[in-house]
């Protein structure tokens, strides 16, 4: 499971993965913890079990173009227990498995606290959760969303929770199952980060593993394109900090705010702004819209905000695809 907030290079990770031989990688493709898992039930029955299938077809069919073979999934699930490990493994496989790997990941932003789920779904498998400083996150999110302004401040509060967060599932369930990268290192020393993915994951490593011009396509989102600063994908090897002149002083100031001293013991170090020269009136309107102030309140009330977007990501892939929201 390949694990980050939004715009935290959970792509460009999914495209590094997918280099390794014996590895074949999708990006958002099938999503089976968020559409699957948690709508379809009684997976013995073969009605239910053709509607789960039927669903992922038309659903990875419409969004990308992918084309999944249900004869294939039901000869691999034949005489075995009808689990969603088990089928979420026949269907990654039966898209995936095709050329010679063996394994397949999936990446799957914004859902980490289903790693856990993942980790006991699968006793041998593993995850990697990618984080990137949130100022940047929040900045490139600003950019790129569709969700009405100030949303995209929610960005540091879920870069926080998985700060906050990835830690403590490390400890639980060790380094060998989770593996926590940052996206600048990954985009700085791409061929030292590589050699710690691969001997995370036990495969085998070579210096033209490294090569970004060599990384083939992926299943799902084009990794190439998938950046809101740079349309040609040149930014990977640059890892330069956008946020400076893309957030306002308010921005700025409410995301390190919320984000240390997690941000800071990631090594991202704050900006020393001058606080005292903040916008009172632009500072009460960010904080003044209910939405973000719901958020914040969550946060400061538990200790841990929210994960995940403004809008239902379910409802809308089911508007897009069906035409109307499933329940």
């Amino acid at each position: 499971m390949l694990s980050g907030v939004y715009r935290s290079g959970t792509t460009f990770l999914t495209a590094v993965i997918n280099s390794i031989p014996n590895v074949a990688a999708a990006s958002s493709t099938v999503k089976y913890l968020r559409f699957c898992l948690p709508h379809h039930h009684g997976l013995d029955d073969p009605a239910a079990l053709s509607r789960l299938l039927d669903e992922i077809a038309a659903r990875i069919g419409t969004r990308w173009s992918l084309t999944l073979d249900i004869p294939a999934v039901l000869a691999a699930l034949e005489g075995r227990p009808k689990t969603h490990a088990a089928v979420y493994d026949a269907v990654m496989g039966s898209l995936l498995l095709t050329e010679g790997a063996s394994r397949w990941a999936e990446k799957l932003a914004m859902q980490w606290r289903d790693i856990p789920l993942f980790l006991e779904m699968f006793p041998d498998g593993q995850a990697i959760h990618i984080f990137r400083d949130p100022r940047d996150v929040t900045a490139s999110y600003k950019k790129m969303t569709y969700e009405p302004w100030p949303a995209f401040l929610d960005a540091g509060l879920n870069c926080k929770a998985a700060m906050i967060e990835l830690p403590r599932m490390q400890a639980r369930y060790g380094a060998e199952r989770l593996m926590i990268l940052r996206a600048e290192d990954l985009a700085r020393d791409l061929a030292g980060e590589m050699v710690r993915i691969c001997d995370f994951l036990g495969e085998p490593f070579s210096p033209d593993l490294a090569r970004v011009e060599g990384f083939g396509d992926i299943k799902g989102e084009d990794w190439r394109t998938n950046s809101s600063f740079d349309e040609e994908g040149r930014n990977y090897a640059e890892a330069a900090p956008r946020w400076a002149g893309m957030l306002s002083p308010e921005e700025l100031f409410l995301v390190e705010m919320i984000c240390q001293p997690e941000m800071a013991g990631l090594g991202y170090a704050g900006s020393g702004q001058d606080v005292s020269g903040l916008n009172g009136a632009a500072l009460g309107a960010l904080l003044a819209d209910p939405w973000i102030a719901g958020r914040i309140g969550t946060y400061l009330a538990t200790g841990l905000p929210e994960q995940g977007y403004r809008s239902d990501p379910y409802r809308t892939e089911m508007d897009i695809v069906f035409g109307t929201s499933r329940t």
